[in-house]
This record gives C-alpha cells, sequence and structure tokens, in this order.
C-alpha cells in the first residue's frame, strides 16, 4: 500500500511538471541538424489529414479569382476545415482542436497572427472561405481584427493582393476581419539568420518574434524549375516571407530558421494546402487546370508537401516530378519517406447556408453583403454578430451533420459515441477501411474510425443546435467561427474543462490513498 501511494505521487507530480513545462516560455534554436524537433507536442509532426468534398465547390468555369470565389461553398468548406482539425488534434470538439493547433504565450487579445498565402497572381489564391475560417477562429479566441495579418511578400509583386484585399476589412462587419498586404503591414524586412551561418532578409515582424503565431497557406501549383522537384507548395510559399533564391537547401534552411519555428511555442504553428483548385502542370503561374476538390493539413510543411504531391498531385491529378528531390523533402529533416501518415477524413454532411459561395468585389462571403464581423466569433461561443448575410440572412434550422463528430470522422480517447458523449471504442486514425491515399510511394494510408467501430453516417441529433435567424447562423457553445454546427457533437468541452476534471479525478485518488480507502491492485 505505501509503494503504491509513493508510485502514484511521483506519477502525479511528473504530471504536475508537465502542465508546468507546458506553460514555460520556450524558444527553439534553428534546426537540430539530421535530428527532428516537435512543432506540437500533442501533433505527430507526420501525421497529415486531408479531406475530398466535390461538394466544397461548383465546376469552375473560368479562371477569374472574384468568380471562382462565388462557386465555393463556404459553410461546406469550414465544416470540413473544422473535422480536419479534430482529426488533425485527436481530440472530440471542433473548438478543442482549435486551441490545441493553435497556442500563444500571450492573453490572446495581445496575441498577432500573420497567415502567408501565395499571392504572385489573382488566378490562383486561397480561397476567402479558407482564410475566413481561419480568421473567425482566431477572433473567436479573441485575436483583434487588427492583430491579424493575411501577406505575401512584395519582392514578388504579390499582384493577387489587391484583388485579395477587397474581402477583408477591420472595420466592415460585412466582411472578413483581418488585414492584407504586402511586407509592409509586418514592419518592412530585417536580416535574419538561417542555418549554414548564412542569413537573408525576412519580414521583420516574423523574424523579430513580434508575430505569435504563424499560418501558412500554400497553393496547389507545380513549377517549372528543376531543383523544385517540379511544384511548389508550403515550403516554397515562404518565398515571400524570404526573398526567393533558385537554390533546393536555401528553401529547406529558411523552412528550418528561428524565423518560422522560434518562439514561445513555435511561430508556424499550422500548414494548409487549399487544393480546391490546382495546377498540374510544370508551372506556377496562369489558369487552374484541374479541380481537386481536396483541402490539405498537418503542423509540419515538409510532410505537407511530401503527400500533397504523393496522394493528390501524381495519383489523382496526374502530376510529374522528380522523385529524388520529393523524397528529400522528407530526408532533409531526419525522417524516411515511410513515416508520413495520410488520414483521410469523411466530408461533412448536412452543412449548409443559404445563399451559397463567396462574394465576389463587394468582399466576404454571401453574395454582396458578405460574411465576417469585426470581431469575429464572439469569445464565449455565441453567435456571431455579422453571420452570413447572402441575399437575406440565413435561414432557420441552422445546420446539422448526422454522424457525431463531423461527419462520423473524429475521436477523443474513447471516441465520441452520438449525441456527443464519450464512449469506450472507436480509436482515433485507426480502426475504419484504409481509404484514399493511394499511389505514390511513400506515407501509410488511414481511414476515420467513429465512436461506434467505424460507422460515419448515424448518430447524433440536437435539431436546433446552430441555428440562426436573419442575422446568420449561431454556433452553440463553440468559437471556432465558422458559422455552422455539426449536430450530434458536444462542442462546449475545452482543455480547461478536461484539466478541472483531471484535477478531481486525482483528487479523489489521493484521499482515498491517504486515508487507505482504496484497496485496487
Amino acid at each position: 500500500m505505501e509503494k503504491q501511494r509513493r508510485d502514484f505521487l511521483k506519477i502525479t507530480a511528473a504530471g504536475a511538471a508537465g502542465l508546468a513545462l507546458s506553460k514555460a516560455d520556450r524558444a527553439f534554436a534553428a534546426w537540430p541538424g539530421t535530428g527532428t524537433m516537435p512543432v506540437n507536442s500533442a501533433i505527430d509532426n507526420m501525421r497529415v489529414v486531408a479531406c475530398y468534398d466535390p461538394q466544397m465547390m461548383q465546376p469552375f468555369t473560368q479562371a477569374v479569382y472574384a468568380t471562382e470565389q462565388k462557386l465555393v461553398d463556404s459553410c461546406q468548406v469550414q465544416a470540413n476545415m473544422d473535422a480536419m482539425a479534430m482529426q488533425l488534434a485527436q481530440v472530440a470538439t471542433a473548438d478543442a482542436a482549435w486551441k490545441a493547433i493553435f497556442r500563444s504565450g500571450k492573453a490572446w487579445p495581445s496575441t498577432k497572427v500573420a497567415i502567408k498565402i501565395n499571392g504572385i497572381e489573382p488566378r490562383v489564391m486561397a480561397s476567402v472561405a479558407v482564410i475566413e475560417k481561419f480568421c473567425n477562429v482566431f477572433t473567436g479566441f479573441g485575436v483583434l481584427p487588427t492583430n491579424i495579418f493575411i501577406y505575401d511578400g512584395s519582392s514578388l509583386g504579390a499582384a493577387g493582393i489587391p484583388t485579395l484585399a477587397s474581402y477583408f476589412s477591420t472595420t466592415d462587419a460585412t466582411k472578413v476581419p483581418g488585414v492584407v498586404g504586402n511586407n509592409s503591414i509586418l514592419g518592412g524586412t530585417t536580416n535574419a539568420a538561417i542555418p549554414g551561418g548564412s542569413s537573408a532578409a525576412c519580414t521583420a515582424n516574423i523574424a523579430n518574434g513580434t508575430i505569435d503565431i504563424l499560418v501558412n497557406i500554400a497553393n496547389n501549383k507545380g513549377h517549372n524549375l528543376a531543383w523544385t522537384g517540379y511544384a511548389t507548395l508550403c515550403m516554397k510559399n515562404h518565398f515571400g516571407t524570404f526573398p526567393p533564391t533558385h537554390d533546393l537547401n536555401y528553401m529547406f534552411n529558411i523552412n528550418k530558421s528561428d524565423a518560422l519555428l522560434g518562439g514561445t511555442f513555435v511561430r508556424q504553428q499550422l500548414c494548409f494546402v487549399d487544393s480546391l483548385l490546382a495546377i498540374s502542370a510544370q508551372k506556377n503561374t496562369g489558369s487552374p487546370d484541374k479541380q481537386p476538390n481536396y483541402l490539405i493539413m498537418g503542423v509540419f510543411g515538409p510532410a505537407v508537401d511530401y503527400l500533397t504531391c504523393k496522394k493528390v498531385r501524381e495519383a489523382i491529378m496526374g502530376s510529374t516530378h522528380t522523385a529524388a528531390t520529393i523524397n528529400s523533402y522528407i530526408t532533409t529533416f531526419g525522417y524516411a519517406t515511410t513515416d508520413p501518415v495520410w488520414v483521410m477524413v469523411p466530408a461533412a454532411t448536412g452543412a449548409t447556408c443559404t445563399g451559397g459561395g463567396t462574394g465576389g468585389t463587394g468582399g466576404g462571403t454571401g453574395g454582396a453583403g458578405g460574411s465576417g464581423a469585426s470581431g469575429g466569433t464572439s469569445a464565449s461561443g455565441g453567435a456571431r454578430s455579422g453571420g452570413t448575410t447572402a441575399s437575406g440572412g440565413s435561414g432557420s434550422g441552422g445546420t446539422s451533420a448526422s454522424g457525431g463528430a463531423a461527419s462520423g470522422g473524429n475521436t477523443a480517447s474513447g471516441g465520441v459515441a452520438s449525441g456527443g458523449t464519450t464512449a469506450a471504442g472507436g480509436t482515433p486514425g485507426s480502426g475504419g477501411t484504409t481509404s484514399g491515399g493511394t499511389g505514390g510511394t511513400g506515407g501509410a494510408a488511414t481511414s476515420v474510425a467513429s465512436a461506434s467501430g467505424g460507422s460515419a453516417t448515424t448518430g447524433g441529433t440536437g435539431a436546433g443546435a446552430g441555428t440562426g435567424g436573419s442575422s446568420g447562423n449561431t454556433v452553440t457553445g463553440e468559437n471556432s467561427g465558422s458559422g455552422c454546427d455539426v449536430v450530434g457533437v458536444d462542442r462546449r468541452a475545452t482543455r480547461w474543462g478536461a484539466m478541472l476534471a483531471f484535477g478531481a479525478v486525482v483528487a479523489e485518488k489521493l484521499r482515498r490513498l491517504l486515508s487507505d480507502d482504496d484497496r485496487s491492485s
């Protein structure tokens, strides 16, 4: 009994120490040689999640950005992004998932966020719906719209930036909250060290640590230069944070730099590929020639790039690359090409928004009105003050999705039962059928197990949750800011609730041990 008490106290102390360490101020040096470094201690660097859903966008008819945005179903895109976040973080609610992915050492109103997009031209840029989702997640946390910067570097011309800027505002509630511009909105440039003893000009507020969280949104494009392996994705997207230099090792080194990997928490916290549209050919400019209808994300850019090439560009789009170069995306960072894991996330079902699509030159989502507000979603969950207007606002009934956690996909430890309660059975990222992720030579393809043991079609009630009136859709008990809800998932859980619950269990266990009441083996 005494040994049991001592062992339990040791475990409890170790857990407390771990919690304390997670709050400690950390600054990472450049990538440690051939070793590997976790970007997020709660998420495997090699875990990459993807969602294929042709409902996210109608077939595109012309390569004009404003026209393309009107074909995008913003609510479907953002519901899928919630489902992907839950699978990436392997937790049961979207709110908890985004909070596991995005971490700040500051209070949220003081936190500054940069979102790097590829704005080299206006024909192939990140969808407004994708960027809006991230903006609403952050404003839902309490980040100020004036502290969200969507940028690309002035050195590349960033021809698409003026087009994109029309959709965003820090004061207009009909537009997406955020500031759009080139490096000038982030302090210009300053010299930053990169591995190998050299340095390069870098976006100043990234290099000097003013920015706390960096989100990297790339587009799925080829490239005409052989040194890239004939692809340009997340890693090369930082030609714009740093000046472009046509050298593979330079690309790797800037992605190992303190500018991107330093900070209290690693600064670059998520890498995302918007692959609704894509360029399959060996070029990075011009009109899109494919509509893959994929979204891909992970915390580690090289893994995201490698699997996007293998699982989407090669296997689905028929693109060709230099295999040795694409393999080096992984091996240069100390991993094997068999290490990355590709997780297909089922498309959300029942996520509906009236009006559909994103607005044209008027900005935001929803016809001429747009969506979003200067505050995004409220910090307490609540309704978005802007909602999705779209020619008369949202319809009644909010949104729904049969299948528990975003179309049956997401489990925490023990899975999610119908209605959002936890239940034994269903392990995250395993137990279902292997689907998607065919083709290519590297990376394991896995599917998503639901709480009921793999079913992804039924479960979860709660009609009326997340309904909205004329002012937009309400997200009940959740501040992920998607403007739609997923029925059957308890989205109120947070890590603080989990910590309180854990504390209660520990307290009760200690009481029993100290009183000799606990006789369990």
